[in-house]
């Protein structure tokens, strides 16, 4: 969607330049497409480029937002269950705390396999079984 609007900001100022015969419509034209460069193309790369997901086998740790200002750490020894939802996200229940949504990860079967295993040799309960055991690399 980020490129859409890259694309629109470029088209209306190759289109539009010169066009305009007074110069409070060439600013207008400028401010017009720096807003949707700004709200359309760069926000959304920042926020993209500075969220992420890692897990590690003690904990799962979440960042998100412009400049990664959401921060969540869960450890694996506090996870009561866990649940693919089909084509969204993982939702992973927390014992006394919020439910952790990963979403827009990359081959979501084999990531909540492997929480899964990770909650076993934590000494959790396993109360969830994967529906799918295809094992592919996890790649981004």
């Amino acid at each position: 969607m980020p490129t859409l609007f890259l694309g629109a900001v470029a088209f209306l100022l190759t289109f539009f330049a010169g066009k305009t015969g007074t110069s409070w419509l060439q600013w207008l034209l400028y401010g017009a497409c720096a807003g949707l460069f700004l709200f359309g193309f760069l926000i959304p790369v920042v926020r993209y480029l500075t969220a992420w997901t890692d897990i590690t086998t003690s904990r799962v740790v979440v960042r998100s937002g412009i400049w990664g200002q959401h921060y969540r750490s869960v450890s694996i020894a506090t996870i009561g269950e866990i649940k693919r939802l089909p084509g969204g996200p993982i939702v992973i229940s927390v014992h006394n705390e919020e439910h952790l949504e990963l979403r827009g990860l990359p081959k979501p079967r084999l990531i909540t396999q492997e929480l899964l295993k990770l909650m076993h040799t934590a000494g959790s309960v396993m109360p969830f079984a994967a529906e799918d055991a295809s094992i592919h690399q996890i790649t981004r």
